[in-house]
C-alpha cells in the first residue's frame, strides 16, 4: 500500500497548485512529501503539522496530514497506537472533505486510505464513494490536475471493486486504466487483473479420497510405471490419506523430481510434512533433536518454493499462510504470513477460503498480542503492567470429580499462569522427606525423550534420573488449569507407606527463559488432607489434597 499510494502523491504536489492553493501551502506540501518519499515519514508528519499551525483550516494541510497519520497506523506493531493512528488521521481527513467537499485533494486521499485499510474499519465503502466523487468533480471540471491522478482514481477504485466482490465493476475500472495510461505499469497490472477475472481459472481434477486397498492397488501399477508422476502423485494422496506419512513423502518427493513444477504435488508434501511434524515426541526425538525444528523449516521452504510456482494460487497463499502461524515463532514467517492472508482475503479466492485466512489472520494477531505479553513480563517484571500480563493470561478453573477415582490417592491440582512462544518444559514428581526420588507422575514429551540433553528441567532430571520417563511422558501442557492423580505407588509400582511426602513442580519457559520450581508438603495418613501454595507467577496456585480409604 505505501508504495503505490507513495506514487501517485507525486501527482498531487504537481497539480495541487493549480487548484486553489497558494504558493506558500504548495512549498509546505512539497516539501513534506520530500521527506516522506526519501523514507522519513516523522519529519513529514512534522513539516504539515507546522502548515496547519499557520493555516488550521486548510483542506490541504488537513489532508496531507490525514493521509501521513493513517500510513503511520500501518508501520507500527503496536496495536493500540495503530489504532489511535487510524482515528486522528481520519478525524483530519474527515474534516478536509467537510471544509471543501467538492475538493479532489482530500477525496482522493480519504478514498486510497478507505480501500488500502483493513475491511473490518469499514472504511471501504466510504473509500469507493470518495473515488467516484473525484470522477464526478473530474467530468463536470476537468482540469490538468485531475486528468494526472485519474489513472490512480481508476485503479484503487477497481481495488475496491473487487473486494466488494463487484468482478464487472472491476473489469470496468481496469479498463479505464487501460485506456488512460496505456504503456505504464498500472495499465499492465490492469491487464492481468482483468485476464485474471475474465478468464475461467485451471484447476487440477479434485483427487478421491483413498482407502487402504486403493494404495495397494496404486502401488502395484506405480511398480509397473515407476516414473509417472500422474501416479506418484495418485499414490502419495493415497498414502495420505491412510495416514502413511513416510510413504507419502518419499513417493510426492519422487514425483517432484520427475516433475518440478507440479504444484499439486508440492502441495501435498506441504500436508505430509506438517503431518510428520505434528506426530508429536517421541522416539524418533530420543534419536534425532533436531527432528522438529528440520520439519519445520522444511515445510516453510515447500511452501515458497510452490508458491513461487503460482504465486496467485489463493490455496497456496492460504497455506503459506497459515503455515507461518502454525509454526513457532523461530521460523519467522509470521509477518509474511500475515501478508500472505491478507492478499487472500483481499483478492477473488472463495468465501470460505476467504474464512479460513480471516480464521489465520485473528490467531496471528492472538501470537502478536502474546508476544507483547511475554516482553512486558520478562522486561518489566515488577511492574503494573506485567501483573495486568498474568492476569490476563489466567484460565477458567476445571471440575474434578473424586468419586471417579479408587482410593487412596492424592490429587495434585495446579495453575500455569504464563503463555510463551511455546510451550514449556514442565515435570510432576513424588518424592518422600528426605529428597528420595518415589515416582514421576507427569513430563513433557520433549523433556522426557532428550535424556543426556536436558537442560531445562534440572531439578526432575537429577531426582528421576529418567527411571520412568518413558512411561509417563506425555504432550506438552501449556498456561491453564491442570489436574494429575498419584495412585501412591513408587516407579516400580510398589504402594508407598504412610507417612510425609513432597511434590515437586517445575516448569522452565522458552525463549523468555521464566523458571519455576515449587514444593507442596503433604501427609499420606488414615485422615483426609489438604495444602496450598501459592507462590510465583507461572505457577500461581498448587492444591495438594489426599483421600484416605
Amino acid at each position: 500500500m505505501r508504495n503505490r499510494t507513495a506514487l501517485f502523491l507525486t501527482l498531487l504536489i504537481m497539480g495541487s497548485g493549480q487548484i486553489v492553493f497558494g504558493q506558500t501551502m504548495d512549498e509546505f506540501i512539497q516539501k513534506a512529501e520530500s521527506f516522506n518519499q526519501a523514507g522519513d515519514l516523522e519529519q513529514a508528519v512534522k513539516v504539515m503539522e507546522e502548515a496547519i499551525q499557520k493555516y488550521p483550516d486548510h483542506p490541504a494541510a488537513l489532508s496531507y496530514l490525514g493521509l501521513y497519520r493513517v500510513t503511520q497506523a500501518g508501520r507500527t506493531q503496536n496495536y493500540m497506537e495503530a489504532g489511535r493512528l487510524v482515528g486522528v488521521g481520519y478525524d483530519l481527513l474527515n474534516k478536509a472533505v467537510n471544509l471543501a467537499p467538492d475538493n479532489p485533494v482530500p477525496r482522493f486521499h480519504r478514498g486510497v486510505m478507505g480501500i488500502n485499510v483493513p475491511v473490518f474499519m469499514n472504511k471501504l465503502d466510504e473509500g469507493i464513494q470518495d473515488l467516484e466523487m473525484v470522477i464526478r468533480i473530474h467530468d463536470k471540471a476537468p482540469s490538468p490536475f485531475t486528468a494526472q491522478i485519474m489513472p490512480a482514481v481508476y485503479n484503487f477504485l477497481a481495488q475496491g471493486y473487487q473486494k466488494k466482490e463487484e468482478p464487472q465493476k472491476a473489469i470496468t475500472a481496469w479498463k479505464k486504466v487501460v485506456e488512460l495510461a496505456p504503456g505504464s505499469d498500472l495499465s499492465r497490472n490492469a491487464e492481468m487483473e482483468i485476464t485474471q477475472l475474465t478468464q475461467p481459472q485451471t484447476r487440477a481434477t479434485a483427487l478421491p479420497t483413498y482407502s487402504v486397498t486403493d494404495a495397494q492397488a496404486l502401488q502395484q501399477k506405480t511398480d509397473q510405471s515407476p516414473n509417472d508422476p500422474k501416479l506418484l502423485l495418485q499414490l502419495g494422496k493415497a498414502y495420505n490419506d491412510t495416514k502413511e506419512y513416510d510413504k507419502a513423502d518419499q513417493v510426492l518427493r519422487k514425483a517432484i523430481r520427475l516433475d518440478s513444477a507440479n504444484v499439486e504435488a508440492y502441495k501435498l508434501l506441504i500436508r505430509t510434512t506438517e503431518a510428520l511434524a505434528d506426530k508429536g515426541y517421541d522416539e524418533r526425538i530420543y534419536k534425532n533433536t533436531d527432528l522438529r525444528t528440520n520439519l519445520a523449516f522444511e515445510v516453510v521452504r515447500l511452501a515458497e518454493k510452490a508458491c513461487a510456482l503460482a504465486p496467485d494460487d489463493p490455496e497456496l497463499r492460504l497455506m503459506r499462510g497459515s503455515v507461518g502461524v502454525a509454526l513457532p515463532f523461530f521460523v519467522g514467517k509470521l509477518d509474511q504470513a500475515m501478508e500472505d492472508l491478507n492478499w487472500v482475503v483481499k483478492g477473488t479466492a472463495s468465501k470460505e477460503t476467504k474464512a479460513e485466512a480471516l480464521y489465520w489472520l485473528g490467531y496471528a494477531y492472538q501470537k502478536k498480542a502474546t508476544t507483547n505479553w511475554i516482553k512486558v513480563i520478562t522486561d518489566y517484571k515488577n511492574s503494573q503492567a506485567s501483573n495486568l500480563a498474568f492476569a490476563s493470561m489466567k484460565p477458567p478453573v476445571q471440575f474434578f470429580d473424586p468419586q471417579k477415582h479408587p482410593r487412596p490417592f492424592v490429587e495434585i491440582d495446579f495453575i500455569v499462569g504464563f503463555r510463551d512462544e511455546l510451550a514449556p518444559q514442565s515435570a510432576i514428581w513424588i518424592e518422600d522427606k528426605s529428597g528420595a526420588f518415589i515416582k514421576t507422575i507427569y513430563v513433557s514429551g520433549f523433556s522426557g525423550h532428550a535424556r543426556e540433553k536436558q537442560v531445562n528441567l534440572s531439578d526432575w532430571a537429577n531426582s528421576s534420573k529418567f527411571q520412568d520417563a518413558d512411561a509417563v511422558t506425555a504432550a506438552s501442557i501449556d498456561v491453564g488449569h491442570h489436574i494429575f492423580v498419584w495412585d501412591l505407588k513408587d516407579h516400580q509400582g510398589k504402594q508407598v507407606i504412610a507417612g510425609d511426602y513432597v511434590v515437586k513442580i517445575e516448569v522452565a519457559f522458552w525463549p523468555s527463559m521464566e523458571y519455576q520450581s515449587a514444593t507442596a508438603h503433604f501427609t499420606i495418613a488414615s485422615k483426609e488432607s489438604r495444602v496450598v501454595v501459592e507462590e510465583g507467577n507461572l505457577l500461581p496456585y498448587i492444591m495438594v489434597k489426599y483421600y484416605p480409604r
